[in-house]
């Protein structure tokens, strides 16, 4: 039987999950061992080496690796730690992280995000107005637990669809494909939680 992420993240070394954090941040920032190197003026074989948590970094080097980065150093020891997150936003706030079309709304509002060792949420608020555009369904990782404020729409998922209503509430492994079919009214609210596993993350 396989471990667990968590397990697997246990065994893991503080060589290992340094290297990893340097590794996973670099990437974030879509910079090359060449670019980061040129930046921090750490070589690239040396940068491999802590990836690959072959070698024990030492301070000064990591900072220079998280300047070239442009993140703070304690970003790299993040996963050495025990970690809680906590999120709070007010009524009417947060961020709308995506709109599509002209001349219809759809809206994805971020209002909520935390992270603990081994898993993340994400909620969004999210408005759909008529007409709804074709589009297609969405597939990702994780688990998705969706509730409707205020409109009816009929929700798709894997084979089934849903007619739902204010108060209704749908929970689902999200690798499977879903999303809106349709719109009984001209707009529909709901929240969405998406939670992930962190797979080599804190």
């Amino acid at each position: 039987m396989e471990d667990s992420p968590a397990l697997e993240l246990k065994k893991k070394s503080l060589d290992q999950l340094i290297g990893l954090a340097v590794k996973t941040h670099r990437r974030l920032a879509e910079l090359t061992l060449s670019e980061l190197s040129a930046s921090s003026g750490v070589s690239t074989a040396m940068i491999s080496k802590i990836e690959r948590g072959q070698v024990s970094a030492s301070l000064a080097t990591l900072e220079a690796l998280a300047e070239g980065i442009g993140v703070p150093l304690i970003n790299f020891f993040a996963a050495t730690v025990e970690r809680s997150d906590a999120s709070f936003v007010a009524a009417g706030e947060g961020v709308t992280v995506q709109r599509l079309g002209s001349g219809y709304g759809h809206s994805y509002k971020l209002i909520g995000r935390a992270e603990a060792k081994h898993v993340s949420f994400e909620s969004f608020s999210v408005t759909l107005e008529a007409p709804l555009d074709a589009r297609p369904l969405y597939q990702h990782q994780g688990v998705e637990f969706i509730h409707v404020t205020d409109g009816e729409m009929v929700y798709g998922c894997g084979d089934a669809s849903y007619h739902m209503r204010p108060g209704d509430s749908l929970s689902f492994d999200s690798n499977v494909s879903h999303g809106p079919i349709e719109l009984k009214t001209p707009k529909v609210k709901f929240v969405t939680v998406v939670a992930k596993a962190i797979i080599g993350g804190t």
